[in-house]
């Protein structure tokens, strides 16, 4: 089996399979945006995939057309398929904008993962799609192999595909949550505005997705530990993070939260992290 270059750690799958995931890091300094030349340099014969997540789960990082564009091209080269995670398409902040790496692809397989549970905030309906474009005739094995499992596992429910006909071709209300007036847009600001308060916690805002990717200051809390301080911060405050090192990254300064909840359960939610780290 061959290798699949990741930003991240979801490859059960190919773990099981017996592939071997290379995870390529992200520059926080850059936007947290993939870095084209680490990408290269991780890329061997062996490799077989790069799985691409844009809008970023967990920094928030919406990656420049000029990015995925290279990213693109040397896939191309490599005859290297392209994985697109782009379920987080249309949730976009201030002036972001996104480019499907189907629109720049077409000399190898591209492959873009979509669904309801995000931009539509269906979840309840587990519902997604993949769609193929690019070239194909090099991977007309895989193809086939997909159509078949299709074919013979899996079976939609009614509701959930008339749901993504609805959705689709229906108004797009989640650019109203998005905007600085909207609910996302003033949860995220609130994210945004309470880091800012904090002498322990810094941010690079996300400019899509639900998320937002806090660093903690080692200088001032030299004993940070992402594990401990999630354990902690559930067990003493009942607020619930993600350890950053939990996304196959090997620094333990970082944790994720969302910022789905309403502008005051964040505040809460704030309030109780500030204390927990006053006592580290």
């Amino acid at each position: 089996m061959g290798r699949m270059v990741v930003e991240w750690a979801e490859t059960l799958l190919f773990l099981l399979a017996g592939g071997v995931p290379v995870p390529v890091p992200l520059v926080e300094a850059d936007g947290w945006r993939m870095d084209v030349d680490a990408f290269t340099a991780a890329v061997s014969p062996r490799t077989k995939a790069l799985v691409l997540v844009n809008p970023n789960n967990p920094t928030g990082a919406v990656y420049p057309r000029e990015v995925v564009a290279a990213l693109v091209r040397v896939a191309e080269a490599r005859k290297i398929a392209i994985f697109s995670d782009e379920i987080y398409d249309r949730v976009l902040y201030g002036d972001a904008k996104h480019t499907p790496a189907a629109t720049l692809c077409e000399h190898t397989l591209c492959a873009t993962f979509g669904g309801l549970s995000k931009v539509y905030r269906a979840c309840g309906f587990r519902t997604g799609w993949v769609f193929f474009s690019g070239r194909r005739d090099h991977a007309a094995d895989y193809l086939s192999c997909l159509e078949m499992l299709a074919s013979l596992r899996l079976c939609s429910s009614v509701p959930g595909q008339w749901a993504v006909q609805t959705a689709l071709g229906g108004v797009q209300s989640i650019f109203d949550l998005t905007a600085p007036s909207g609910r996302l847009g003033r949860q995220r600001q609130t994210v945004i505005d309470a880091v800012a308060r904090s002498p322990y916690l810094s941010l690079t805002p996300p400019n899509g997705a639900l998320y937002a990717f806090i660093r903690v200051n080692k200088d001032v809390l030299p004993h940070f530990d992402d594990n401990a301080f999630a354990l902690a911060l559930l067990e003493e405050k009942h607020v619930l993070v993600v350890p950053g090192s939990s996304f196959n990254v090997d620094y333990t300064d970082h944790f994720r939260i969302t910022f789905l909840p309403d502008e005051e359960t964040l505040h809460t939610a704030f309030q109780r992290i500030e204390a927990l780290l006053a006592e580290i």
